[in-house]
């Protein structure tokens, strides 16, 4: 499954929510991460893994988001709705 969504962070902020929404203590589902770059960061969880992908949108001035997985996980949608209402300012 492949989401995609846009939010104001720039792209290393989104990418570092990423690691601590996944891989927190108190996160839904635990996960570690297993490969990262500056535009992504995957990680493996107990039934999947999730390569979440952030980058640049010239034309609208705002950051793309595309997480892409093999088995459908509630988690990404979670992500996805706190990563949208999370204020880049804070």
């Amino acid at each position: 499954m492949i989401t995609e969504t846009t939010t104001r962070l720039a792209p290393e902020d989104v990418l570092d929510r990423a690691r601590r929404f996944f891989t927190s203590e108190n996160s839904s589902s635990a996960a570690n991460v297993v490969d990262e770059s500056d535009r992504h960061v995957t990680v493996a969880t107990f039934r999947s893994r999730l390569a979440i992908s952030a980058w640049p949108d010239d034309e609208t001035g705002e950051t793309r988001v595309r997480v892409s997985t093999l088995r459908r996980q509630d988690s990404v949608g979670k992500f996805l709705s706190w990563l949208s209402t999370t204020d880049p300012t804070g």
